[in-house]
This record gives structure tokens, sequence and C-alpha cells, in this order.
């Protein structure tokens, strides 16, 4: 399985950037939180498991180096690769983002509302809105993917399963030797296991809601802090 690069990041500053505006009383915390913040998270579920850092990685298909890195808040990782991560430790990918909270067990998100991540770190240009990071226990996390025209072109591998719907703007999505041009009202639902590539097609950004599913096994597990 390939690696996703990973990108340093600029002294662990705000490696997460939230819009204030788009957060509710009850996720205030999303605004606090960086590279760092989440690797803590990432080692603290790592101790709870009992896990050293070599098995960890070794299942997660990263080097101990790099996984050291993740924990220590000094690379910016995408996505897919914190899934994997989280596949690994047998954990929702949402324990990574949030502190423990006794929230409602629902996430509502209205238009416009949702927590905007851009992760300085990937290399691919893409700016992340969670619509549901703030409910922990669960066995998909959407978003909403914007990606820049001119942007490189990604390459990802992760476990679990994936479904996009695009919004506006076109994109050339690959997966495998499959080469798909999509459009606003097209979809696909992919086993990410296989390498997939996005590409943006035109002089207009892309957006599409992403939805990534877990393994029904990593995301039901419960740590012993829940």
């Amino acid at each position: 399985m390939k690696s996703v690069a990973e990108i340093p990041c600029n002294e662990n500053k705000a490696a997460l950037h939230l819009d204030s505006t788009s957060v509710s009383s009850r996720d205030t915390l999303f605004l606090r939180m960086t590279e760092l913040d989440i690797g803590k998270n990432i080692r603290q579920l790592r101790q709870q498991a009992g896990e050293s850092l070599t098995t960890l990685a070794g299942r997660a298909d990263l080097t101990k180096g790099t996984l050291s890195k993740i924990e220590t808040g000094r690379v910016s990782s995408p996505i897919s690769t914190l899934m994997r991560v989280a596949d690994a430790l047998g954990v929702p990918l949402a324990r990574f983002f949030a502190e423990p909270s006794s929230g409602p067990p629902y996430a509502l998100t209205r238009k416009g509302k949702g927590q905007v991540i851009t992760r300085d770190g990937t290399a691919f240009g893409y700016s992340y809105e969670g619509l549901a990071l703030a409910l922990r226990d669960k066995l998909a996390e959407p978003f909403l993917l914007t990606i820049q025209p001119g942007e490189p072109i990604g390459h990802f591998q992760h476990g679990g399963e994936e479904f996009i719907y695009v919004l506006s703007g076109r994109i050339e999505f690959s997966v495998g030797e499959d080469v798909l041009t999509m459009g606003p009202g097209d979809s696909l639902y992919f086993d990410p296991t296989a390498e997939h590539r996005t590409r943006v097609l035109g002089s207009r950004p892309v957006r599409f809601l992403c939805l990534f599913i877990q393994d029904h096994t990593a995301a039901t597990r419960k740590d012993s802090a829940a």
C-alpha cells in the first residue's frame, strides 16, 4: 500500500483553521484544535490500547517515525491517513478531533455552518468542512470538500468504504486504473483500499460531499474513557 506524504507543520500553530462564525458554543473546543492536539489524542488512545508506536504504525501502513511525528504534531496529515490510524486503533475518526462530551445523540448542521477545517500541510489543496465532528461514536464521517483548480493531483489509499457526490465543478476521479470524469449530480461509491486520485477539471473549484465509512468493528469499539 502506498503511503500518503506528510507535510511539516509550522511550529504546530493553527494547523487546523476553523471559521469561528460557523461553530456553535457546544463545539468551541474545535477552535483550539491544532495538529499537536490531534497528535495528543492519538497518543492517548494508543497508550490506552496498550499499543507501541511500532505495532500501530505497522497496522496503519506508516513508518514508526511518521507516526511519531503525527503524535507530536510535527506533520499535517490528510484525512485518509488519519482514517488509517483510526482503523488501526479501532476507534471512530472523530475521536481525534474532540474531547469527550455529553452532547445529544445527533449532530445537526445548518446550511453553511459546518466546522471548516483547512489542513495547512495537505499537499493537495483540500479544504474540509466537517459536518458531524461533534458526534464522536459513529460509523461514517461526512465532509464537504473543496479543491481549487491547479492543485497537485491527490493520491490516496485507506481502509473502509467511501462515497462522494459532486455538488459543483468538474473532477477527474481515478480508482485503480479506471479514470472517471464527474460533474454536478454525479456520485461514486467505491473501495478506497484501491489507490484513488483526484484532479480538478477546468478553471472552477470543485465541491463535493465525501463520506468516509470505517470498518464496523473499528468504528464501534469504545475505549475505556468513553
